[in-house]
């Protein structure tokens, strides 16, 4: 097995989640938690117990697979800081997968139906992203760029709702979401798990979160960061 496992991270949402798979994306074994804003306290304990559960040894890992977002501005940069400190010192890949596709993907593949979904989550105290997917066999599209949006969510046919308020959006749109989160440490692995078959990985100084806009309040300071439109 050795250099054949994946290590998992995301931390985009409220539920961060760390997992094992091999090196073709099939999930060995998986963490789960409810953050409560506090993704950084307990990610590198719980990757800990991870690998301790599943007997991997450090030269057992061939890569590192981390969810981009976009989604909790402090979450994101925690994962991928963490994601490219354990590849760097293990001289292994890495490569990034975005959190919405792999949101999208787990939700379809729990309930097919449309080929075009919403995926919906909060940015900050009022506002929210929303991201436009494409879905099916030959896997998850993203449909134009990500939004930022403030007021009530899109009028979708088929809405992914991921840690809002069940007010704000319809049972069945939460209870996507939770399939989503069910599901999501299993779609990254094999999304990563594709790209590092085909021979891609990202350079650990350029990888960076799919921030879609800054924060209320903090200057636009990255001009090197290309932003999507903030419908705010």
């Amino acid at each position: 097995m050795t250099g054949e496992a994946l290590l998992v991270i995301d931390t985009a949402t409220r539920t961060p989640v760390v997992a094992l798979a091999d090196r073709h994306g099939k999930l060995l074994d998986e963490q789960r938690w409810e953050s409560r804003h506090r993704h950084g306290e307990e990610l590198l304990d719980r990757i800990d117990v991870l690998v301790a559960d599943c007997g991997t040894a450090r030269s057992d890992l061939g890569g590192v697979i981390v969810g981009t977002g976009p989604g909790s501005f402090t979450g994101l940069r925690i994962g991928l800081a963490t994601a490219k400190t354990i590849a760097y010192s293990l001289g292994i890949r890495l490569v990034g997968a975005s959190t919405s596709l792999a949101l999208a993907d787990a939700a379809w593949l729990a309930e097919p139906a449309s080929k075009e979904v919403v995926v919906t989550l909060p940015a900050g105290a009022v506002d929210r992203y929303e991201v436009r997917i494409r879905v099916g066999d030959s896997g998850p599209a993203q449909v134009g760029t990500a939004q930022l949006v403030a007021g009530p969510p899109s009028d979708a046919d088929w809405l992914i709702a991921i840690d809002l308020d069940a007010s704000l959006v319809s049972d069945a749109s939460i209870a996507r979401g939770g399939r989503a989160i069910d599901g999501l440490a299993a779609s990254l692995a094999k999304l990563g798990a594709q790209r590092l078959a085909g021979g891609e990985s990202d350079d650990p100084a350029e990888l960076v979160p799919a921030y879609v806009a800054l924060p209320r309040g903090i200057a636009r300071a990255a001009a090197e960061m290309e932003w999507s439109p903030d419908l705010r």
